[in-house]
């Protein structure tokens, strides 16, 4: 099957466009990762998820000081009966499992965003936090293919 990774965000909001800039190069570091750009989560996402045999959602975040990384394993959650807009990665998970029958192991990476104004380019914060949100992708990659998926440390020990 392979992974998949949902890359969150446009690149015309400022640190918006967090997601698809971690999701640059992971498919050379992650054999058989696809990676799914869009602006926000839509039901349409839920096959792509049931799929696969790991879910990435990779994002920004208003919380957190400039440039901090954070991963959490998700797990599934029912949609709202108003589905106005966009869903949460859990939900997503929960569509997954109620329409097709499963929900992978999935995890929410994100960086905390400084600038999420109109414009392009990401801040110098988020940019060089690039690379150890990436890492935390890889790794939690790798621990969805051994047999124990919720084995993975989220967080780096001081």
């Amino acid at each position: 099957m392979g992974m998949v990774a949902l890359a969150l965000g446009t690149p015309l909001r400022g640190d918006d466009g967090t997601g698809p800039a971690i999701a640059e190069g992971l498919s050379m570091t992650i054999p058989g990762l696809e990676v799914i750009e869009a602006a926000e989560l839509l039901p349409e996402h839920a096959e792509a998820v049931a799929k696969a045999d790991g879910a990435f959602f990779l994002d920004a975040s208003a919380v957190g000081a400039p440039g901090e990384v954070r991963a959490q394993l998700l797990l599934p959650r029912s949609a709202g009966a108003a589905l106005l807009h966009a869903l949460t990665p859990e939900e997503v998970l929960g569509l997954a499992r109620a329409l097709f029958g499963r929900a992978p192991p999935a995890a929410l990476v994100t960086i905390a965003g400084k600038d999420f104004a109109f414009g392009e380019g990401l801040s110098a914060e988020v940019r060089r936090s690039l690379p150890e949100a990436r890492q935390r992708v890889k790794e939690l990659a790798e621990s969805f293919t051994r047999s124990d998926p919720n084995d993975v440390r989220l967080s780096r020990e001081p």
